[in-house]
This record gives C-alpha cells, structure tokens and sequence, in this order.
C-alpha cells in the first residue's frame, strides 16, 4: 500500500458525519485480476455439406460407420477462459464518516481497471462427444474423452468494478493526529469485455464482496483515502441467459485422425451454466472533497478545549457578505476572529489549540466584541473593520482570491488562560 505524507496537517476530527466525493489517483492506483470462467454448451454439431448449396462440405455421421446422410452429433462444449491483468484504476465514490459512532459507509462505487490499456484472456475449447466419423475431410473422432481445442489469447478491452448494494460493517479506528483507519465491506459487480476476432463478449457481472482496510487522513480541502482492496468470488449459476440460443455457429475442428486437416461443422445449442472464479487485489487512493464543495470544511476538533462551533455563511463573494459565525461559545467574553493560510497545530495559552500556525496570521482585532448571552458572535468578512473592501488584516492581499482561508475565533474565559474555538475553512471565491 502507498500513503502520502502529510507531515504539516495536524487537522482535527470534526465530531458529526461527513459526507465526502471521491476522485482515484490515477498515478498511483492499479488493479490486479484473475479471473477463470466457465460456460457450459450443451448441444449438437452437424457438418456444413449440404447437397445443393455446399456439396463439398464436411458430412458427419454417428459412429465409425459410413452412410449418404449428414447427422447431428451430439456433443458438450466447455468455453474457458482464463484471464489475468495488471491495469491503472480510475473511478470515484461516495465516503459518509460519523465520528460519534466511529462509523463509515461506502457509497456509489464505479472503477475502472484498466483506464486505456488492455488485458488479455486466454480461450480454449473444451468438447466432449461420442465417436463419429466425417468426411470431406475423411477423419475419425475416438469420443469420451473430453478434447481441448486453443483458441488463443484475446484483449480484454474493458473491465469495471460497480457498486450494487449498500456497503457493509463500516468501522472506523481510534483517531491518530489527522488519520483514522477503516474497514468497510462492499458489494460490487465485476465485469469485462473480451474481444473475440472483432466480436465484443461481455462476461459477468460478478458479484464480489470487496474488503477494503485503509486510511483516512483530513487534509486542507477535505480528506485523502489509501486502502488496499481485496476481494473474491466463485460460484455457478444456470441458465444465466434465459432463452438465449447459438445457432449454426461456425466450429473448425482440427481432425485428430488422421491430423492435419479441418472439419468444419455448424454447432446449435444453449448456455446451460456459467462458472466463475474471480480474484481482485487493488491498491487505490483517492482525493475526497466535502459533499456539496469545499466550503465548511471543519478541522481543528482534537482537543476538547477548543470550545465554539464555528460556520461560514457561504464561500462565494459574489453577494457581497460572508459572515462568520461563531456558536456554543463562552458568553460575555471577549472575541475575535484569526484568519491564515497555516497548518500548524500549537497551543500558545497552554490551553486548546491554535490550527493555523505556520505562516502570517491576520486578526480581526477591530471588529473584536463580547459573545452574546447564547454564546454566538458574528462578523461580515467581507465588510470588516479590521479589512475594509474585502482585505485580509495583517496578511494583506484580497479575501476573494480562490485560497482555502482557515479560520478560528481567539477568546477570553474568565481570569483562565485565554482559548480557540474549533477550525472551518473554505475555499473563497
């Protein structure tokens, strides 16, 4: 498994679920399977000789006899194909975590396996039959025993994994700085398309319980995933196409005695079951943004003494106001709100955590004020004493220049050192 380094993000866990949309890394995400499929074709064959349109096709008959007829000769075919690929996985999916229950669901999976390169199959033809006797060429099939005819090697030009039922036994671990681990089973289909000679054969879906044990780590813009996902599935299903039939399908059959020759026969018949053995093995990470967009996006919630919820009211500019509100916080105290770039955890009053060390910290210190008697203040960023028309106090520069802000209110408690609230940040535009 591949994780990335973080090693400034010492982002918090914020205490309620979440809801996040996740993109593959393409770079760095690749998908091994192996697959072997079975499809039985119980049926009949029948030389292509016909007296008046192709007199000089291959005639069949039972047994080692002669005769003028051509006869049907029945016969059990096997498909089989074996499959194995190494590919670069592309897709997205749906993330919820719930900090207070430690739980976590997978939703909406849909991977790619092999995003523009190819696959490959290996197919042979497994026939069983009684004794019989062709002609034109003239060559003896000893039966009973079954007789694997190669096909060839195939591309496959398509292989995807898609979610078909809810994700099963999401848990997620103690938290560790910014990173939790996680389980999670889900249920998906894998499916792939072969090309056989310019006709597309799609086989499966396959349904696969894929079990997912990984990371999550909270990141400025929202969360990264790495997990490696393991999964299998075997298993034999009849009539899985109801009412599908192979008619006159064209078999060359390499005569066996004497060799060297082909007969060519016209095979009927149904599928009567598909067989499957299918084994996954991925390592995937994937960027994660907050559901809706990067606005709201709460860090900073580690350390039980940072008190006060803080919400931006949007993060688009274009109405002229965004407020930032603070709630649940110490009435009548004394605040205001910092504002950088920083990711940076430090704790300057000993007591709860200041995220946004690191770099320049601008404070809104003259629009400062007492919190109300419900424990909530609030400023209008874009109409602050501390940076009027928009600015950043201190930093400089303008509040709507498509940066993700970091947030935090600083205030009193009392003759007790001085505190933060709990971290929001929000791309702002």
């Amino acid at each position: 498994m591949h994780f990335r380094s973080l090693p400034l993000l010492l982002f918090a866990v914020p205490a309620t679920a979440q809801d996040y949309d996740f993109v593959i890394d393409s770079t760095v995400s690749n998908s091994v399977m192996i697959t072997d499929v079975q499809i039985v074709l119980p049926g009949s064959g029948i030389g292509t000789y016909d007296a008046t349109t192709n007199p000089g096709g291959t005639r069949t008959v039972n047994g080692a006899g002669g005769g003028t007829g051509n006869e049907d000769v029945p016969m059990n075919i096997t498909i089989d194909n074996d499959s194995g690929f190494t590919g670069i996985i592309s897709g997205t999916f749906g993330l919820s975590m719930d900090t207070t229950t430690m739980t976590m669901s997978i939703d909406n999976m849909e991977l790619d396996l092999l995003t523009g390169s190819l696959g490959s199959t290996t197919i042979d033809l497994i026939m069983l039959y009684n004794d019989f006797t062709t002609f034109n060429p003239d060559s003896f099939f000893v039966g009973g025993t079954p007789v694997t005819v190669p096909l060839g090697n195939f591309p496959i030009v398509s292989a995807t994994v898609t979610q078909v039922a809810p994700s099963q036994g999401g848990a997620l671990g103690p938290p560790k700085g910014s990173d939790f681990s996680f389980w999670v089973g889900v249920p998906v289909g894998v499916a792939f398309v072969v090309d056989f000679n310019g006709t597309l054969a799609p086989l499966g879906p396959f349904n696969v319980t894929m079990s997912l044990p990984g990371t999550l780590t909270y990141t400025a813009t929202g969360m990264y995933a790495t997990a490696g996902l393991v999964g299998g599935s075997s298993g034999s299903v009849n009539d899985p196409f109801p009412g599908f039939t192979i008619d006159d399908a064209n078999l060359a059959l390499p005569t066996i005695q004497p060799p060297g020759m082909t007969a060519n026969l016209l095979f009927d018949s149904v599928i009567a079951s598909m067989t499957h053995d299918v084994s996954v093995d991925f390592i995937v990470e994937a960027d994660g943004t907050p559901s809706g967009g990067r606005c709201n996006v709460v860090f900073c919630d580690t350390d039980a003494n940072n008190i006060g919820d803080v919400t931006l009211s949007t993060c688009d500019c274009s109405g002229g106001s965004i407020t930032l509100d603070l709630n649940m916080s110490f009435p009548g105290q004394f605040t205001y709100p910092l504002v950088g770039l920083g990711t940076t955890a430090v704790s300057p009053t000993g007591v709860s955590e200041l995220c946004i060390a690191g770099s320049t910290i601008g404070r809104y210190t003259k629009d400062a004020g007492a919190i109300s008697s419900s424990g909530t203040y609030s400023i209008d960023l874009l109409n602050a004493n501390s940076a009027p028309g928009g600015g950043v106090p201190t930093i400089g520069g303008a509040l709507c220049n498509g940066n993700t802000w970091r947030f935090q209110y600083w205030h009193r408690d009392g003759m007790n050192p001085s505190r933060f609230s709990k971290g929001i940040s929000g791309l702002i535009n």
